[in-house]
């Protein structure tokens, strides 16, 4: 699984880099980066199907009848279970809460970065280049060193009524860190609006002026929200925030649950193959992380109270692994009853 994504996140960053929106010096620092964060997300299911395709091969092969026999009881196994998946529990839990924030951190940094300079990338020292429609045009007479700033900046705005045009000494590309949009600084220029000779032509000189170049997508807005600290959201404590906290300590529980359940999975009949209760494990897993995302859109928008949004998911995935576990004795109760409804 971990290969797959990988490789699904190498293709898609080599085709951002194919089309310009990503220098390809950057592919392998962002690729170590998404595997880091990845692995909060990839723990629960590999822990999961490791314990159930281990335990239905030993079913298949009657290993598990012979432990009985020989006195290992399924409380003991149990245990052993429960142990594997505490340990890989405490590892996602430390994951999702502190490394895999940070690593998202970075990430999104990096590509912050790497947006910044595939723009700049694109000017060619002395040359005019257009926007894509067609409203701008952009000359910068060099880049600097480390290609991030532009430098003698001269830029014309085709406007409604009047035409609009920048010269400033230097200008680089900014993305604000909560809503994702672009702006173009630039620094050390003069502001020309209208045309030469109207009366009411201007010129205004200015420090720093914000060019707003593109707007930011909701996506980039989760990724960054996505990165931030544990602590910090949980001091500023709103729906949203506490629904993201919520996210992040499920995937240990998660685990754990998961493990559980894979044991009345694995335990195939007789004359079924080890893989049995693969397609089931895949169902359960599908349901569980489903109904997790819904969960958490849920308390963000407010629909539903904060303490009940973290915990009613996992209480009726509880109430599941105990009737997996005593579905013998739900199947006894039930023909018992039945017995007694065709005796009457």
């Amino acid at each position: 699984m971990w290969l797959i994504y990988i490789s699904t996140r190498f293709a898609r960053y080599l085709a951002d880099a194919a089309v310009g929106n990503m220098p390809a010096d950057v592919i392998f620092s962002l690729l170590g980066l998404s595997s880091l964060g990845a692995l909060s997300i990839l723990l629960p299911i590999g822990a999961f199907l490791a314990v159930m395709l281990t335990l239905g091969r030993m079913s298949s092969d009657n290993e598990l009848t012979v432990m009985a026999a020989c006195g290992i009881s399924t409380s003991r196994v149990m245990r052993n279970v429960m142990l594997f998946s505490g340990t890989i529990a405490l590892m996602v839990a430390v994951l999702s809460l502190f490394v895999v924030p940070d690593v998202m951190s970075d990430r999104y940094e990096l590509q912050t970065r790497a947006k910044m300079s595939a723009n700049t990338t694109g000017l060619i020292a002395g040359s005019f280049k257009e926007s894509g429609d067609g409203d701008w045009t952009f000359y910068s007479e060099g880049l600097s060193a480390n290609k991030q700033f532009m430098e003698n900046v001269f830029i014309e705005i085709e406007g409604k009524d009047k035409p609009l045009i920048f010269r400033s000494e230097t200008g680089h590309f900014e993305i604000d860190a909560v809503t994702g949009n672009k702006f173009l600084v630039l620094e050390k220029g003069y502001r020309y609006e209208g045309n030469a000779g109207d009366q009411d032509f201007t010129i205004a000189q200015f420090a720093s002026h914000s060019l707003l170049v593109e707007k930011g997508d909701a996506g980039e807005v989760r990724e960054r929200h996505k990165a931030m600290p544990t602590g910090e959201l949980l001091e500023r404590g709103s729906a949203r925030d506490i629904a993201e906290v919520q996210w992040r300590t499920s995937a240990a529980l998660m685990t754990l649950l998961l493990c559980l359940m894979a044991m009345p999975l694995a335990n195939a009949g007789p004359r079924q193959g080890r893989y049995a209760g693969f397609v089931p494990a895949v169902l359960l897993y599908i349901v569980y992380s489903n109904l997790l995302g819904v969960n958490r859109a849920w308390v963000a928008k407010g629909d539903l109270p904060t303490w009940f949004g973290g915990i009613w998911v996992h209480v009726l995935m509880l109430g599941v692994l105990l009737i997996l576990l005593n579905r013998q004795k739900l199947r006894r109760l039930i023909s018992q009853y039945k017995y007694r409804l065709s005796n009457k």
